[in-house]
């Protein structure tokens, strides 16, 4: 918001103050406006104005500006240089999202020939040059690092690096060990 929208801001924070019955003098109400508008001014207006739509249908009592603020929309900033997911991208990496990033083996001719064929596929990280593709991902509204299903000599030379990654981690004991289980992610995971 700009200071130009104070006066759309103040008329709607005051419809909210009415709406709740809030009984403070006039001169609290100006400053608690004026309050909740510096908090409020990275937001662009119509998302204020939403969420003081939202406040009125859920809040009980007049909400605080934590309350206000957790009905603003996320937004993800644009960076120039990220690119937007196109549909069929953003649709794979949230099947492999869901799918914890392992899906069933597959028996293709790659697969088969690197001798991974009885192995479930793994979904890794897009390499660009040495760096990790990141995109955005407007369903979610958030910035990810893009992947696809590694197949073949790929996904046998991923197994290869887990494995050699597990030889070389301490033993733990078999309660410390199940314990790790629950909280390890995989390689190649976003948390």
């Amino acid at each position: 918001m700009t200071d130009a929208d104070f006066g759309t801001f103040d008329r709607a924070f005051r419809r909210v103050a009415v709406a709740f019955r809030l009984r403070i003098r006039t001169a609290e109400l100006d400053e608690l406006s004026r309050t909740y508008f510096k908090v409020l001014d990275a937001a662009p207006l119509d998302d204020v104005l939403a969420a003081g739509k939202s406040c009125l249908a859920s809040c009980r009592t007049f909400p605080k500006v934590a309350e206000w603020l957790q009905w603003l929309p996320d937004r993800v900033p644009i960076a120039a240089d990220l690119r937007v997911m196109a549909t069929p991208e953003r649709l794979e990496y949230a099947r492999a999202e869901s799918l914890r990033y392992e899906d069933l083996p597959c028996a293709c001719v790659l697969c088969v020939e690197a001798g991974v064929a009885d192995r479930p596929l793994r979904f890794v990280p897009d390499d660009v040059g040495g760096a990790l593709d990141r995109a955005i991902d407007t369903e979610r509204n958030r910035i990810v690092v893009t992947g696809h299903w590694a197949h073949g000599d790929e996904l046998a030379r991923w197994y290869l690096a887990r494995a050699a990654f597990f030889a070389c981690a301490p033993r733990r004991s078999p309660l410390a060990r199940a314990l790790l289980a629950l909280v390890a992610r995989e390689p190649g995971e976003e948390g």
